[in-house]
């Protein structure tokens, strides 16, 4: 056996085995991952004119639910309007001004949205049953989907440590 033979071989698996257990934590990927956050949990409440709820939301989020909506007295399937605005155009929409809505949609029963909201900031959502003389029940499903970046392990280094085990055995023997 010849000593420098072993000494390379031996250098080599020491390197092999630090790339196999220090490899993946030094490179890392770049990789995006959806956080998904209940905003209402299959929250029933009963609606005669107007039903709001204030909720600060940050910009960039996807906001998926589904609202089901019937009558309060027979439980027949039934239709509401659903407003979602941000602050500056809740106070337009109180006063009677011309108001601009991020989400704007007549909802009937277990009927889906969804929508991105533009900005951060305090947003409301409204149930406006002002047009019929029939109380509502609603009950809404909705979350907050939102991409966040992570940096990932890459487990593909370690296939460089195995390679340089084999050829440190094989330099050793």
């Amino acid at each position: 056996m010849n000593t420098l033979n072993l000494f390379t071989g031996l250098a080599i698996i020491v390197a092999g085995v630090l790339l196999f257990f220090a490899g993946p934590q030094l490179i890392v990927i770049p990789s995006t991952r959806t956080e998904v956050t209940d905003l209402f949990h299959d929250e029933g409440f009963i609606v005669g004119d107007i039903w709001e709820r204030s909720v600060q939301l940050d910009g960039g989020v996807l906001v998926n639910g589904t609202v089901a909506v019937s009558s309060a007295l027979t439980g027949e399937p039934s239709e509401i309007s659903m407003l979602i605005m941000d602050d500056a155009n809740y106070q337009k929409w109180l006063s009677h001004s011309s108001s601009t809505y991020t989400f704007q949609k007549d909802m009937s029963n277990a009927q889906a949205f969804s929508f991105t909201l533009p900005r951060s900031g305090l947003y409301h959502f409204i149930f406006d049953n002002t047009d019929s003389p029939v109380k509502k029940k609603v009950t809404i499903g909705a979350d907050l989907q939102k991409q966040v970046s992570v940096s990932l392990p890459d487990e593909r280094i370690r296939y460089v440590a195995y390679g340089l085990l084999a050829i440190g055995l094989l330099v050793t023997v």
